[in-house]
Order: structure tokens, then sequence, then C-alpha cells
């Protein structure tokens, strides 16, 4: 206890002697040479230390009447408590580290006695195809374990090789040809783990090598046959590799442009099915979620969402969330993807062609706001609203009250109590979002010119924008493994 108060005494007032100095240095600095002498004498002088001695303790008991220069450097030492929490919470998480960091030492420890184990079995079994398989695992354990050494950082620096990447395309291609369905999971995942190690900022590079070898032997044959058939095999794991694999490369619009190349949609119908065919929260679908919210930014591809239903089953997924847990990944991907096609001219001339269809989707995600779900959710539900917010859609909007409810939506969630900073900064965001979309004098406008022309140019404002940021987000899940 003693301890504790004298360090606390001894944060309320700066050192003198630090003081000091810091006025000879003001003092030299300006050159006034004179009044830094008189001041060293003066401090010399035992009367004048004294009397120094004698008012630092009267400081340290009205802390008030201390002179600015004081009050400076005291606020200099002070923390605040958010930064001791956020002190606290960063040697949580460090410990939190060090432990998965373990954990993934000893998990590879038993990983590599589980091979040992295999070999020895390889000797009596004499099949070639285990023999592959075990250098594989090697490969890929070998690639984990130097991110677990690195300790997460990402370790390489270059590119995968042009023989490495031609290695892989030939591989894949062989075991498809020989129905190996367990060799082309290697292949795939393989290119995938080389993808997660990269550096971020060569990421975006990387897609581009993909795209330029032409990994799924699009442009060469101008088919989709092998991919297709690749996504028709009904095996779990080659499903979740494929679908990671296509994830990374929809991370640009120039992958995307190689997914639908010469406009042809098969890649993004299958996707779907595969989609609708998970069990919701599972990790294809996650990737599945992934590619499509990717994709649906070239308007090209909207029509096939609209025309496979996926309005509906984002819209059915939102609504199953409410009363079923669901991975948020997918709540956040599926609602962001909404938005992205209701947004486009398409689909906005396909509602006025659909009024009863317009109203219940306006319908349904007016009920959406009043719910519990997570706020990234509830921003792209807004954003979707705001979007039919037009003349063309006045019909549906007094049948739906639709500025009634957005007005008590804004009334009841300005009045929300917020547990901490974050939400408090995340319930800021939705009102300044609200009063930005559906103010008064844009509600009743129908802006189809402005509209078509903010919209003109789009895929040359992302192109610039992959441009100007080298660094790509690839999706990896904790429970992949699973």
């Amino acid at each position: 206890m003693r301890t504790a108060n004298s360090n606390q005494g001894q944060s309320i007032v700066p050192d003198t002697n630090e003081i000091n100095e810091y006025i000879r240095e003001y003092l030299r600095y300006s050159n006034y040479s004179n009044t830094l002498e008189c001041f060293d004498a003066e401090i010399k002088s035992k009367q004048v230390s004294n009397k120094m001695l004698n008012k630092q303790q009267v400081i340290k008991q009205t802390g008030d009447d201390m002179p600015r220069i004081f009050q400076l450097l005291k606020s200099d030492n002070i923390k605040t408590k958010r930064e001791i929490n956020l002190e606290k919470e960063q040697k949580q998480f460090n410990k939190k580290y060090q432990q998965i960091l373990q954990a993934g030492r000893q998990i590879f420890s038993v990983s590599i006695n589980l091979l040992q184990l295999l070999h020895s079995l390889k000797e009596t079994a004499k099949n070639e195809n285990l023999s592959e398989t075990l250098e594989n695992y090697k490969i890929q354990l070998g690639k984990y374990h130097k991110v677990i050494i690195n300790e997460g950082k990402p370790e390489g620096t270059e590119l995968i090789t042009e023989q490495v990447m031609h290695e892989h395309k030939t591989k894949l291609f062989k075991n498809y040809q020989d129905k190996h369905v367990d060799g082309m999971i290697e292949v795939l995942l393989s290119l995938r783990v080389n993808a997660l190690q990269i550096a971020p900022e060569l990421r975006k590079n990387l897609v581009y090598e993909l795209i330029r070898n032409d990994v799924f032997n699009i442009e060469a044959t101008d088919k989709f046959d092998f991919v297709v058939h690749l996504l028709d095999i009904n095996n779990q794991s080659l499903r979740h590799a494929i679908t990671s694999l296509i994830s990374v490369i929809s991370s640009t619009l120039r992958g995307v442009e190689y997914l639908t190349y010469n406009g042809n949609m098969i890649i993004i119908e299958k996707i779907i099915k595969i989609l609708k065919e998970q069990e919701n929260g599972s990790v294809t679908q996650r990737f599945c979620l992934a590619i499509l919210q990717k994709a649906s930014i070239k308007d090209t591809v909207i029509p096939s969402y609209v025309q496979n239903e996926m309005i509906q089953w984002i819209i059915n997924l939102i609504q199953k969330s409410i009363n079923t847990k669901i991975h948020v990944f997918c709540l956040d991907f599926a609602s962001a993807t909404l938005a992205n096609i209701i947004h486009t001219p398409y689909t906005l001339q396909y509602l006025e062609h659909q009024p009863r269809f317009a109203h219940q989707v306006m319908e349904q995600l007016l009920k959406f706001i009043k719910d519990q779900i997570q706020v990234s959710v509830l921003m792209h539900i807004l954003i979707c609203l705001s979007y039919l917010s037009k003349e063309n859609f006045a019909k549906q909007m007094e049948e739906c009250r639709f500025v009634d409810r957005i007005s008590q939506f804004v009334e009841f969630y300005s009045v929300i109590n917020t547990e901490n900073e974050a939400a408090e900064i995340d319930k800021k965001t939705v009102l300044d979002l609200c009063a930005h979309m559906f103010h008064p004098k844009d509600t009743s406008l129908d802006n189809s010119e402005t509209l078509e022309l903010n919209e003109l140019k789009t895929e040359d404002r992302i192109r610039e924008y992959e441009n100007e940021q080298g660094e790509l987000i690839f999706e990896c899940f904790q429970d992949e493994v699973s």
C-alpha cells in the first residue's frame, strides 16, 4: 500500500529538475543568456532551493494552484481509464496469442509423428498414390509450420514461381483425368495455402498470376467444362477446396471478369446452386457468399442473381437468423450482396415491373429494422431501403408506411442505451446514415438521371481503387479443418 501511494504521489507533480532543464533549453534556444545565468545562479543558492522544496510540498496538497507548466507535464503522465483498459486487453491478447502459438507447435508435433507412422505403413503397403499423398502432406505441413515459427507474420516476399504454378496446374489436371479426388483437393488447397502465406501487398499480383496462368483452363479452351465438372462433384472437401480458391480469384475485378469470361455466368450459377445446398453458416456456404459478394461489384452478374432468386434467399436467411444462430460472416456478406443487387438499374427496373414483389421486399426490410440484428446487417438493410425510396416505388412506400416507419426507427434508435464506446460509434453511424439517406429533401425525388450518371464508370472506379490499394483480404476461418 505504501508503494502505491508513494508512486501515486510522485506522478502528481513532475520532477523539479526536469522542469528546470526544460526552462534552460528554452532560454538557450531564445538566446536569453543573461536570464539563463541568473536562473542558474538562483537555483544554486541554498535559500532558493529550500523555497522550491517548500513550494513543491504545498503544490502536492493544492494541485489547483500549481503553475501551468506543472499541469501540462502532469497531464502527460496520467493515463485515461480507456488507455488502462486497452493495456489490460493487450496483455490478455498477447497471452492468448502465445497460447495459440504453443498449441500450434503441439499440433505440428503430433502431425509429424503421424506422418512418420504413415511412412512406416507405406513401406509395407507399397502404394504409389500413398507415397505421393504423403509428400503433398509434407509440403503443406512445412508451409503451415513456417507460418507458426514466424508467429503468424507472412513469410513470403515473392510470388509463386512460374514453374511451381505450372506444376500445380499439371497435377490438378492429371488428378482430374485420373478421377483422383483427394489429389485434386491437395493441389487446390496447396494453391490456397500459397495465397494465404504470401505477403499481403503481393496478394493482388498473385491473383493476376493465377489468371495469367489460366488455372481453370477457361481462356485456353473458351469453355468452363473443367471448373464446372469440379463444382459438380458431390464431395464436401472438394467443394470447400474449389470454392476457397475461387474466392481468392474473385478478390479483384479482373478475377471476376476471368470467372465470367465472355459474359458466361455458369460459374456464378453453380456457386448459387452450391450455396443453397449448404447448411446455413457452414464453411463452404461462407466461401460461396464471399464469391457472390465480391462478384456483385460487376453489374453484368446481377441478372443471374435476380433470376436465381437470390433476393428471396438472402431475405429468408436474415429472417432465420432472428431465431436461429447463423454465422456472422454469412449475414454480413449476404446483406452486403443484397445491397449491391438492389442498387443496380437492372434490379430497380425489375422491381418496377414486379410491384407485388417490390412491396414484399420493402415490407420485409422495414420489419427487419425493428428486430435485434447485428449492426452491419442493419446498415446494409437501411442502404437497401434507401435505394427503394424513389418516386418509382411511391405506391409501395405509401402502402408500407415507409416514411413513418423510418421516422419511428430513428426516434427509437436515437435513445437506445449503448454498453461501450464501440457501440456508441455504431449507433452514431447508423443515425448519420439515416440522416444522409432519408433526408426529407431526397425521399420524394426520382433521381434516375442522376443515379445513372453516378453509376457510370463504376468498374473504372473499382479498378482505380485496386491500383491504389495493394493489399487484399483472403478469407480464412478457424473451423475450416473440422
